[in-house]
C-alpha cells in the first residue's frame, strides 16, 4: 500500500480533508515508533511507504511521552477529541493492514497501554 492509498483510506474513514488525514497518519507513526525498541523500528520503518520513513525513525522525546496522542492530534489540527481519536484509529487501522496480524501484535506489545488504548 502506498502513502496516496493510506492518506485516502482514512480521509474515507474520517470525512477529514487529505492535510488532516495526512498530519493523524504521520503522528500515529511518530508517537508508534517513539515507543519502539530499535530493531523492531527499524523493521517498522522498513515496511512503511518512503514518505514515512522519517517519521518513522523517531527517537523518544518529552512530547511524546508527557502528552497522549489524542492531545498532540488535538492541538495540531484544533479539533475535538472525538474527532482526533476517530483519526487517530483511522491512521493506526489503515496502517496496520501494511503488516501481518504477528507483526502488528508485535508491533503492539511493545506500545504503553495508553497508546495502544487510542489506537484502537
Amino acid at each position: 500500500m502506498n502513502y496516496h492509498d493510506l492518506i485516502r483510506r482514512i480521509k474515507d474513514m474520517t470525512s477529514a480533508d487529505e492535510d488532516a488525514s495526512q498530519d493523524a497518519l504521520e503522528l500515529v507513526v511518530e508517537n508508534v515508533a517513539a515507543h519502539l525498541t530499535d530493531h523492531t523500528r527499524r523493521g517498522f520503518a522498513a515496511a512503511l511507504p518512503d514518505e514515512l520513513q522519517s517519521a518513522a525513525q523517531m527517537v523518544p522525546t518529552a512530547n511524546h511521552i508527557d502528552e497522549n496522542i489524542i492531545e498532540q492530534l488535538m492541538d495540531l489540527e484544533d479539533v475535538d477529541e472525538t474527532s482526533a481519536r476517530r483519526r487517530i484509529k483511522a491512521a493506526w487501522q489503515a496502517l496496520s493492514d501494511i503488516f501481518d496480524s504477528r507483526e502488528v501484535d508485535d508491533i503492539t506489545s511493545e506500545l504503553p497501554r495508553q497508546v495502544v488504548a487510542a489506537l484502537e
